[in-house]
This record gives C-alpha cells, structure tokens and sequence, in this order.
C-alpha cells in the first residue's frame, strides 16, 4: 500500500494503484491481494503464477535467495514444505544446519551474517 500511495503522491494516477493506495492499512490478504495483482500488471510487473506445490516452494526459495525476502517469511513456509531429514536434498540440509546456527547466534551482525549465507546457498543451488 505504501508502494501505491508513492506512486500517487508522484503523479502515476492508474486506477488499479489508486484503488490500492486507497486500501485502509488493516485491509485483509483476501480483500488487497486482486487489487494489488492489478496495481503490478498496470505497472508491467509480470509475476509467475506457480500451477502446484512444487513451483509455489521454487518461487519461494527465488524470493529468499534473489528477491531479499524477509527471514520471517521464508520459515515457516519453509519448515512446512521440508521433508524427513533422510529425504533432504544438500540445501535443505544446509539450511536447517544455518538455521541452527541463527537461533543460537545472539549478535544482530552475527545474524545477518548468517541469513546472508543462506540466500547465497539458495543462489548457488538454483544458478
């Protein structure tokens, strides 16, 4: 919302991103999500839309490693998709061990440093 309200404040007067900077702040993922797809499409953002469970998890690791994901948002989809340990490819595996290393770091450098090594294990994986 933030994005289209700029748009706007800058003199870009679509009707799809004024209808999303127009939103209220608390609007549900339900009520923004069309609206802001349109607000993209109007702004000629083509996003891949994944066709099953697989490609969604591709896109999501895309988002972390490329795009600068946010940690908060990678996790749980993350955990969620994330098989028996025996059947773990190299990157799940790294991940979970970074993983570890993150909860036990207590240093915000020392974090960062860490969620760094895991966007670059994705890159690597997906290059």
């Amino acid at each position: 919302m933030v994005l289209a309200e700029d748009l706007v404040a800058s003199g870009f007067m679509g009707d799809a991103t004024v209808e999303v900077a127009a939103l209220r702040r608390d609007a549900t993922r339900s009520d923004a999500e069309p609206l802001v797809l349109d607000m993209l499409a109007e702004c000629g953002v083509d996003l891949p839309i994944p066709e099953d469970e697989d490609a969604e998890y591709r896109l999501l690791l895309t988002a972390f490693g490329f795009w600068d994901l946010p940690i908060v948002d990678f996790y749980s989809p993350f955990l969620h998709h994330l098989p028996s340990w025996d059947e773990q490819d190299a990157l799940e595996h790294t991940l979970i061990h970074l993983f570890d290393d993150l909860d036990h770091a207590t240093d915000p450098a020392q974090k960062h440093e860490i969620v760094q090594r895991m966007r670059a294990a994705v890159r690597d994986a997906l290059a």
